[in-house]
């Protein structure tokens, strides 16, 4: 079994890294990778912790499109928030979302040094922030 979670876990880990490439690149989350990173996660949190987090997942999905409108946040990176919570505990969903926005205030100080006029005009890739904050978050338990 611990064979089977740490392959999902790879798999998981493989789709996060091109999101990230794909967010700093493009500044897309493609929803082909979302979706996909959604069935890996339901299967992670079941392997993993025998539960699926739902009421994390919609609370998040609900929070994430009121920021979205507020232009805060853009959709993908909503969709993805929500999909990686689902294979998270209670437990871990405030260390994600913390280690998420610690990690973000980087690369937005990180952004600004070096890279402004890419951030200005395109924005921030939050993709790369989401991936850490679940990579660190999913070690906790």
């Amino acid at each position: 079994m611990t064979t089977l979670i740490n392959g999902i876990f790879l798999v998981m880990l493989m789709l996060l890294i091109w999101t990230t490439y794909t967010d700093i690149r493009f500044r897309i989350i493609s929803n082909k990778v979302v979706t996909a990173i959604l069935i890996v996660a339901i299967l992670f949190g079941y392997y993993h912790h025998s539960t699926i987090n739902i009421l994390a997942a919609v609370s998040l999905l609900a929070l994430g499109f009121v920021l979205f409108n507020f232009n805060i946040l853009g959709a993908g990176d909503v969709k993805l928030i929500s999909a990686l919570s689902l294979s998270l505990t209670a437990q871990q969903i405030w260390p994600f979302l913390w280690l998420t926005s610690v990690s973000g205030g980087l690369i937005v100080f990180i952004g600004f040094l070096f890279f402004r006029r890419s951030i200005c005009q395109s924005g921030v890739p939050m993709g790369p922030a989401i991936a850490v904050g679940f990579f660190f978050a999913s070690f906790i338990t």
